[in-house]
């Protein structure tokens, strides 16, 4: 029975070292490198061809996301796991998006691991429950933030200068630079707040901010 290849890179010598360790008990695997950095990795691969890398975030020289991009890229027959002390959604839809298999903590247990590496070497997907549920959970708040946004239409002018105020233009600067009065850019005002059930321009300009609107 052919084993599933296997790379390491983390930039912690002893987390290397018991990864390797670990995984050079099973029977169905090899370990045929562990590196520090993810640039020492796609240079050994002019000579490897593993199935699956194991990958941290956080290295000194390139970081996982930009590791996993390019071996997505280079080599797209890699599968790629994050093996990460982050939780953050942040990190783990970068990652996802990024292109990897699988996504687990480094507090995760040994059969588990295994099991990761065993799904995803076989073609699966593998996303613990509880990064699964988090994943689901930032793709509902984005997919209701997208539906309040075509529910609070604001038009082209108040998005205009919605932007300024961004920019921090006073009333005088917005209405000299569209070529409109004072009173209609305070009319305008008015009306976004009113949109959005604001009270006031720094909620207005959070509102904003966070639906990627300025």
């Amino acid at each position: 029975m052919k084993k599933t290849g296997i790379v390491l890179v983390d930039d912690h010598h002893i987390l290397l070292d018991g990864l390797s360790a670990l995984l050079k008990k099973q029977k169905d695997m090899e370990v045929m490198g562990a590196y520090t950095r993810g640039s020492d990795l796609l240079i050994a691969l002019n000579t490897l061809q593993p199935d699956v890398a194991l990958v941290d975030i956080n290295m000194p020289d390139m970081n996982g996301i930009a590791l996993t991009t390019q071996l997505k890229e280079l080599h797209p027959e890699i599968k790629v796991i994050c093996l990460s002390m982050h939780d953050g959604v942040e990190y783990i839809l970068e990652m996802a998006n990024a292109g990897v298999w699988g996504y687990l903590l480094k507090n995760t247990n040994d059969q588990e691991l295994l099991e990761a590496i065993r799904t995803v070497h076989s073609g699966q997907l593998y996303f613990p429950e509880e990064i699964a549920d988090k994943m689901s959970t930032e793709a509902l708040r984005r997919e209701q933030k997208a539906n309040e946004i075509q529910e609070i239409k604001l038009t082209e002018r108040e998005l205009e200068i919605l932007k300024l105020i961004a920019q921090e233009y006073s009333n005088a600067r917005i209405a000299s630079t569209l070529f409109i009065s004072e009173r209609t850019v305070e009319t305008h005002r008015k009306n976004m707040l009113r949109k959005t059930r604001n009270s006031t321009m720094l909620g207005l300009l959070k509102f904003a901010m966070e639906r990627g609107l300025v």
